[in-house]
């Protein structure tokens, strides 16, 4: 596949749509520091290597696997637009992340749970023990392993302004949380350019303790 042309469909449905949410893993990478990462249900967004050094990236979508198919170009990308200074670890799995992954347990500092069911459900055994799992509550993610003993809510992420903010002083239960954060805004809107996200998530980092 050419190279420029597998890259323009990144920036086509992440860059020109606003939708990269770049500054959410800058944020997330000062806060936390985490270097391995595994991103089931990825889709094409190779944002997160821009801020992490070694992701693994899962999809079971042919869409997905034709793009990690020019691995090459897609390094090449990442290096030049990286934010570290060692060379970029990247890893595709074409399978299903509801079933057995070949890769290590307890391996992983962060887990990206974002848009896609269960997966923190299915690939929690993949985070090391004091690591953490990125999830916007999608289909009760967060909520459900809440109720895990060895899992705590450690911070909310949201966006406020141009920034996003990391709160960590959380003085409300998770229902509380969720009441907070139950107004529904539009996540679409229209500009001069086309239509574009707006990203109204909330998110929770949940650690895992054990």
């Amino acid at each position: 596949m050419n190279n420029d042309r597998n890259i323009e469909r990144y920036k086509r449905f992440y860059i020109d749509m606003n939708f990269e949410r770049a500054e959410l893993f800058e944020a997330l990478k000062k806060e936390y520091g985490c270097n391995t990462v595994l991103y089931p249900g990825c889709s094409i967004h190779i944002t997160p290597s821009f801020y992490f050094q070694h992701v693994v990236y899962v999809d079971i979508s042919e869409e997905a696997k034709k793009f990690f198919d020019d691995i090459h170009g897609i390094l090449d990308y990442i290096n030049s637009n990286k934010t570290y200074k060692q060379s970029a670890y990247v890893q595709f799995i074409h399978g299903d992340y509801t079933k057995p992954i070949p890769i290590r347990e307890g391996n992983y500092d962060l887990l990206i749970a974002l848009y896609a069911g269960e997966i923190t459900h299915f690939c929690k055994k993949y985070v090391k023990p004091g690591g953490i799992i990125l999830t916007n509550n999608h289909q009760n993610d967060a909520e459900e392993f809440l109720k895990d003993s060895s899992i705590t809510l450690d911070s909310l992420i949201y966006r406020r302004g141009k920034k996003y903010v990391i709160e960590k002083d959380i003085n409300q239960d998770f229902e509380n949380i969720l009441k907070r954060y139950s107004k529904k805004k539009k996540d679409m809107r229209n500009t001069n350019k086309g239509v574009e996200y707006v990203d109204n998530q909330c998110y929770f980092v949940l650690k895992k303790n054990r």
